[in-house]
């Protein structure tokens, strides 16, 4: 058959594992029956796949195709994703990315003009968790259904079942976007051995836990004389065999390890019935391999395995392991039967042809090529102007501010050491509980000036003057009673070795509030740059001042002062850009009381209260009930699963005043709290891949080794801080609806996790383990009520 097609097409193929790596699997092959066909047609393939040992790193195969290898299983994405920003396929028509239980993302690759087909062959989900444990269910989620439910929705899927389509579908993505083309079969390239005269069982593909093949191993034991070849290589190996050791079967079974295409054809030939007893197979290749020699196949009755075998006419499928064993051994016994089945099946298999499968996926991929995708500078553009792009601008500022907040973790984990930093870490944490005020100040201002209740600009310049000045005169009151009852204060945070630096947690909070009210006149006033600008300004500043403290000798304290001398700074220089953005205060004005935004204000600082205490309590529970080095080592795995929280935060910025003028103006707010959640999304799923796969690397080279000791934790505190985000979001969103249900619910939770994190002896996971759970029943009912809340938002302001 040959493919005419308008024009030819430049294919650029992302895949984990290309046809000539050592487990390429049924993949390899179906990605070659595919890629030779479009060769052949005239079309350019380019393919970026993992490295292996042995081969080249860049190789040009034939004319029209070039391999570039690079990285292992799990590197493979990310150094994919450098190699096209860097300009390996650029000038593509069309990306095919094979999402094999790991996405490449390349949907997000903003940079690539062409457009993404996904080819699918089955859903991972299930094998994650029998081969990880419970562990494997977080990695399902962020490697696998999350990534193809955020970037996936619009893109035309090619998968190679009606199963597999059907699973897919399960998992979110639109029925009308996912195409079956059912997998082809090559004529034997070589001709298959003789049937042999004595019983033989064949089992052929990666050994792998999922594939069940101590099934076949009983099937094997249920007919006597019968032997049984494995051919294949796999993870699974050293397991299997001390399995068929200890069953006594090492006589009965011959474990090939890898084998040629021609030592394949001649097992298939042999064989008297191919076997396969995996939990999931898309469509399983060697059914139709193993017929094209009249060898027919038994499985167990799951996935595509349905559509590649017919019951009774090509092959047997049973529902239960002991159903295959005994339908398997009535075959064997009943050689008319097996030679029909044999028979019918090799006559089907004729009509599954690659060239039938290449032309149906590639008319997909032509009409993707040919639909226009906006250029990145037009797409920048676009986006620059959305209302996205502010929420991400904030995002974005909150993650650089705090990066270097991790950098000053770093930096100052290995100046102090792993004991004096869990001081340093019950100082901040105590600060930020304490700075709960600023932030719900923040929050009452950008919403007051965001609806114009602080009067013009220039009146709301002059009301925040004002507020600003009352502030200082409370914070010189504070200080002085701060200093003066510094040991107390250092016994109450744990910290008596460290009393001036405790004096500062009162002083700090104070500096937090004036911040706050800066900013959040400047978010009312729609300035997000100069707020984003001052988190990156205030987060630096605490770095330099601090390791110049450091260095001149103060130590602990001196680590600590560093932050509220930045704030001085970044106060001074936002109160400068407000007075420009304000402009000049009316003749008239009649300021509001800072009293009567506090007392209108009950429900921001409370909630902000709760959401303050669940995401540092721990720490500070930590340092009382673990020894110094464990809750260094708790503080520091705190820090790196923070990410989600701090992108909560910018974003944060952007939703309240947004969703409060939309809310107002009657619209319907709920758009802006989605687009917070996506970018939310984008965000925690490759942070908890990272924290899943290599926790142990990860605090190794951010912290030092002697953090490794929480690495087992981290998942559980990247997925805790990941649920409390949520929780923050939904709170800000209901803030901006002028919604408190939400206080009952984070109230209780506040207060009990104290108590929990108390009840028993941990260790660091199961401490873990209850800060997880907590932050569950938190983000559960704060979201819970956000959706019942943006069903009735309020109707607009009168005039």
């Amino acid at each position: 058959m040959a493919c005419t097609l308008a024009a030819a097409v430049h294919i650029l193929l992302l895949t984990d594992r290309d046809w000539t790596h050592p487990q390429g699997g049924g993949t390899g092959t179906n990605l070659y029956g595919q890629v030779s066909r479009w060769l052949a047609w005239g079309h350019r393939v380019t393919v970026i796949a993992g490295d292996y040992p042995g081969a080249k790193k860049v190789e040009e195969v034939a004319p029209g195709l070039v391999v570039h290898r690079m990285g292992t299983r799990m590197t493979v994405f990310q150094r994919a994703a450098w190699a096209t920003l860097r300009g390996v396929g650029r000038d593509a028509d069309v990306v095919l990315e094979v999402v094999n239980g790991i996405a490449f993302c390349s949907p997000a690759w903003w940079w690539l003009k062409a457009p993404t087909v996904a080819l699918i062959h089955h859903v991972h989900q299930d094998h994650y968790v029998a081969e990880m444990g419970w562990k494997g269910r977080v990695a399902a989620f962020f490697a696998e259904r999350a990534p193809l439910r955020l970037l996936y929705q619009h893109i035309p899927i090619l998968t190679i079942s009606k199963a597999a389509r059907d699973d897919l579908v399960a998992l979110g993505l639109p029925k009308e976007n996912v195409h079956v083309a059912y997998l082809g079969v090559d004529p034997p390239p070589f001709p298959g051995g003789e049937k042999a005269a004595s019983p033989r069982l064949l089992y052929l593909g990666r050994l792998k836990q999922y594939k069940r093949i101590e099934v076949v191993l009983d099937v094997l034991a249920g007919i006597p004389g019968a032997h049984l070849d494995i051919a294949g290589e796999g993870d699974h190996r050293p397991v299997l065999e001390q399995e068929i050791d200890e069953r006594g079967l090492h006589d009965r079974v011959t474990l090939h390890g890898h084998v040629s295409e021609e030592e394949k054809f001649e097992l298939y030939g042999r064989a008297w019935v191919n076997l396969t007893a995996s939990s999931a197979e898309g469509w399983c290749l060697t059914v139709m391999e193993s017929a094209t020699v009249g060898t027919p196949s038994a499985a167990l009755r799951v996935g595509g395995l349905n559509e590649s075998i017919v019951d009774e006419q090509t092959g047997l499928l049973a529902d239960t392991p002991e159903e295959l064993a005994e339908r398997v051994r009535d075959l064997v016994h009943d050689p008319a039967r097996r030679d029909e089945l044999g028979a019918a099946a090799k006559a089907r298999a004729r009509g599954f042809t690659w060239d039938h499968t290449a032309e149906q996926n590639l008319a997909v991929m032509e009409r993707a090529a040919a639909e226009q995708r906006p250029t990145v500078r037009s797409g920048l553009s676009a986006l620059k102007r959305s209302e996205t792009a502010k929420a991400a601008g904030m995002a974005l500022a909150t993650i650089a501010a705090n990066a270097i907040a991790v950098i000053f973790t770093i930096v100052f984990t290995r100046m102090l050491g792993v004991g004096d930093y869990g001081a340093l870490g019950a100082l901040v944490s105590t600060f930020t509980i304490l700075a709960v005020a600023g932030s719900a100040l923040q929050v009452a201002v950008a919403r007051e000036t965001a609806l114009g209740h602080l009067g013009s600009p220039g009146a709301a310049g002059a009301t925040v003057r004002r507020w600003l000045a009352h502030l200082c005169l409370a914070g010189l009151a504070l200080t002085v009673a701060s200093v003066l009852m510094r040991d107390e204060i250092a016994g109450l945070v744990a910290v008596p070795e460290h009393e001036w630096a405790a004096a500062a947690i009162v002083p700090t909070g104070i500096l937090w509030m004036l911040l706050g009210v800066l900013r959040g006149a400047l978010q009312g006033l729609h300035r997000y740059a100069p707020v984003g600008q001052s988190l990156v300004l205030e987060a630096f500043g605490r770095l330099v001042l601090g390791l110049v403290l450091v260095l001149g000798g103060a130590g602990v304290t001196g680590a600590y002062l560093g932050t509220p001398l930045a704030m001085v700074v970044t106060a001074v220089w936002l109160a400068w850009l407000l007075h420009r953005a304000a402009g000049p205060a009316p003749d008239a004005v009649r300021p509001r009381t800072l009293t009567s935004l506090v007392s209108g204000g009950w429900a921001p600082i409370v909630g902000l209260v709760f959401l303050a205490a669940l995401q540092n309590v721990d720490v500070i529970v930590a340092k009382r009930e673990m020894t110094d080095d464990a809750a260094g080592a708790y503080a520091a795995a705190v820090v790196a699963a923070k990410l989600v929280v701090w992108v909560a935060i910018g974003v944060g910025l952007y939703l309240l005043p947004e969703a409060t003028r939309r809310a107002a103006a009657g619209l319907d707010p709920r758009p802006v709290f989605v687009r917070t959640l996506g970018l939310l999304g984008v965000v925690a799923v490759p942070a908890l891949l990272i924290f899943l796969l290599v926790p142990s690397l990860l605090l190794r080279v951010a912290f030092g080794g002697e953090y490794t000791t929480a690495s087992d934790a981290l998942v559980l505190l990247g997925a805790a801080m990941s649920l409390l985000a949520v929780a923050y979001l939904a709170v800000q969103y209901m803030l901006a609806l002028r919604k408190t249900a939400f206080l009952w619910v984070l109230g209780l939770v506040a207060l009990a996790e104290p108590f929990l994190l108390t009840l028993g002896d941990y260790g660091l996971v199961s401490f873990a383990t209850v800060v997880f759970a907590v932050q569950c029943a938190a983000a559960a009912g704060a979201l819970l009520l956000a959706l019942r809340s943006s069903s009735a938002h309020p109707a607009p302001a009168a005039a």
